[in-house]
């Protein structure tokens, strides 16, 4: 159970459904809404936090889509 004072700033996530499909996920509070949630001195880090990730989880999901879909 997750505590309410944490939040999902990037997740990538790989799934086996129950009829047993292997999926992807991959997730990240968008950009713009970091200065609604957090204090000034936050933010760049934050931003920091979410470009990084996409760049590398994005190239990582897109990798295991491509694997994924072949082997269909």
């Amino acid at each position: 159970m997750k505590n309410k004072n944490e939040a999902n700033l990037v997740s990538f996530q790989i799934l086996l459904t129950r009829d047993n499909k292997i999926v992807t996920e991959f997730s990240m509070l968008p950009e713009n809404k970091v200065d609604d949630i957090f204090p000034l001195e936050d933010r760049p880090l934050m931003k920091t936090i979410l470009r990084n990730g996409k760049e590398k989880m994005e190239t990582l999901h897109d990798y295991f889509q491509k694997q994924l879909n072949a082997l269909q």
